[in-house]
Order: C-alpha cells, then sequence, then structure tokens
C-alpha cells in the first residue's frame, strides 16, 4: 500500500506508514489523483504545506482530506487558481511556483510583482518560494494574524 501522504510503500496490513506514521486507512483523496500538473492550470486547489517530523523537508498535499487538515494544524492551508506558463518553451511548473509566491507575497501583505521574477529560472522561483514559506511558518509560529494586503492602486 501506497502512502497518500509521502508515497513511501508499506505493507498492505499495516494501518500506519513505516516513514511518516500517516494514517493509511483513512487517507483516501477528496477527489481523483493528479498524474500532471497541466491538469491543474486554470483550477482552484487547496495546497497544505507542512514540514516533514522525521526529514524535516517542506512537503504539500494538493486536495487535502479533513483528517490531513486536522493532522498538520502547524502547516499552512493556500487555496489557490494554478497560472498556466507563459509561453511554451517555460518549464510547466513555473505557473504553479509563480501562483504559490503571488499569494505567499499576499499573505505576509507585500506586493507582488511578476516582472522581477522573469529572469529567475525553475530553481531559483522554488528557493525564492521556499524562503517566502519560512517567513509565513516563522509568523505563523510566533501567533501573529496574516497582515492584510496593501490595496492596488489602479
Amino acid at each position: 500500500m501506497k502512502c497518500s501522504q509521502c508515497g513511501a510503500k508499506n505493507d498492505p496490513q499495516s494501518k500506519f506508514c513505516k516513514e511518516c506514521g500517516a494514517d493509511l486507512l483513512s487517507n483516501k483523496p477528496r477527489s481523483t489523483p493528479v498524474t500532471a500538473i497541466s491538469e491543474l492550470y486554470g483550477k482552484e486547489v487547496e495546497v497544505l504545506f507542512f514540514i516533514e517530523n522525521f526529514s524535516g523537508k517542506i512537503t504539500g498535499i494538493v486536495n487535502p482530506t479533513e483528517d490531513q487538515i486536522g493532522r498538520y494544524r502547524e502547516g499552512i492551508l493556500q487555496r489557490v487558481v494554478i497560472d498556466a506558463p507563459v509561453t511554451a518553451e517555460t518549464d510547466e511548473n513555473i505557473g504553479a511556483v509563480l501562483t504559490f509566491i503571488r499569494q505567499s507575497k499576499e499573505y505576509l501583505g507585500e506586493k507582488y510583482n511578476e516582472g522581477q521574477y522573469r529572469n529567475f529560472s525553475t530553481a531559483d522561483l522554488k528557493k525564492e518560494y521556499l524562503k517566502l514559506f519560512e517567513r509565513i511558518l516563522k509568523e505563523k509560529a510566533k501567533g501573529n494574524p496574516a497582515p492584510m494586503p496593501a490595496p492596488e492602486k489602479k
């Protein structure tokens, strides 16, 4: 049996994942599994980000179950619409990463300017998002409520 949290293979009779400890019996996804990020373009999804207990890595679950949300209360649940990449040559993950960067900046009450990220590689965009995500976790750990984003001037 494959764990829906971390992907580790477990014995079919196991009740909990041997890698992350997730309850294997209640890990039923709310919707159909996504096989490619391109299936998410233009769709609104929920992503639950959290830090894995054993590895310390930041992980995300797309459209988590209520059990998963309850289990990772210290995580951050973001509702996002995945933007498609601007050009065909662009890596398909860039649209998703830019969406997360935009929403993270909004959460922190900062202005988002997509132009500043145009020359970033996919790896650099992911690093930028992880930095923002760490800031959000620190703010949340302090018990600070999310600041209100500044109104945009038109």
